[in-house]
């Protein structure tokens, strides 16, 4: 699990991120993405930082319905990005920012005990108030430990941080299929072994009760080696009875 188009080096102004962000809401979604493209031309780094923030911001329930930008002052205020980054959770000691969603930030940590190194996924800032959101974590981290698969992310544990749940997951290496789709088409061979696998690890899941419900490229790993891990179970349905779906009222 990782986004090689993080720009590297330090972050960008806060402020800076934030003015962008403000002007951006204001302006129609459908000139949103040309407007962010032109203020942080460039800057690749502040543009990462702005594009991810908007995500987040998006992916709030109802939250860019809202017309009073007011509001989106109070959570930029919050913004995510590097608050973990340096913290010791457990055996795990944080190093970096994988990336951020609406449906979580994603750390790289080191396993100081068992030497690995592995993927901590936690909520974004915007949303640690709201019952829903972890209790969807929570439902994600039962999903994953009723499933294992060699082609489905593994999780190994939950960490505390901060009162709030952590998801302790296998840091896969490589590219989504996303990413490598940018490249070109696959070649016959390759679409073929990625198909396969795909179809796999899904089998195992609706064997388990599981449908992962938000499957795209962006969400399938490819290592280096050719193989396939089906990631981010955060929206997944489970059937009734699945050992995966835990307290009712969760």
């Amino acid at each position: 699990m990782r986004n090689d188009s993080e720009p590297r080096g330090e972050p960008p102004d806060a402020e800076r991120v934030e003015q962008i962000c403000h002007a951006a809401l204001a302006r129609d979604p459908i000139a949103r993405d040309a407007f962010v493209a032109e203020a942080c031309a460039g800057d690749e780094g502040l543009r990462y930082e702005v594009e991810s923030l908007l995500r987040q911001l998006s992916d709030a329930d109802g939250f860019l319905s809202d017309p009073a930008l007011s509001v989106a002052a109070k959570r930029l205020a919050d913004r995510p990005g590097h608050r973990l980054i340096g913290r010791q959770l457990g055996v795990y000691h944080v190093e970096s920012l994988l990336g951020a969603g609406g449906m979580g930030e994603v750390y790289r940590a080191r396993d100081t005990a068992l030497g690995r190194d592995v993927a901590i996924k936690v909520l974004p800032r915007l949303f640690v108030t709201e019952p829903n959101r972890i209790a969807r974590l929570k439902r994600e981290a039962r999903v994953l430990a009723s499933l294992s698969h060699p082609h489905i992310g593994a999780i190994y544990g939950l960490e505390d941080v901060d009162g709030l749940p952590a998801l302790v997951l296998e840091l896969v290496e490589g590219a989504t299929l996303a990413e490598r789709l940018k490249k070109g088409p696959l070649p016959m061979t390759d679409a073929l072994t990625i198909a396969r696998q795909l179809a796999d690890a899904l089998e195992a899941a609706h064997e388990r009760g599981v449908v992962h419900c938000d499957l795209k490229p962006a969400n399938i790993m490819l290592t280096p080696a050719g193989a396939v891990r089906v990631l981010d179970f955060g929206l997944a349905s489970v059937a009734a009875g699945s050992d995966a779906r835990g307290d009712p009222a969760q």
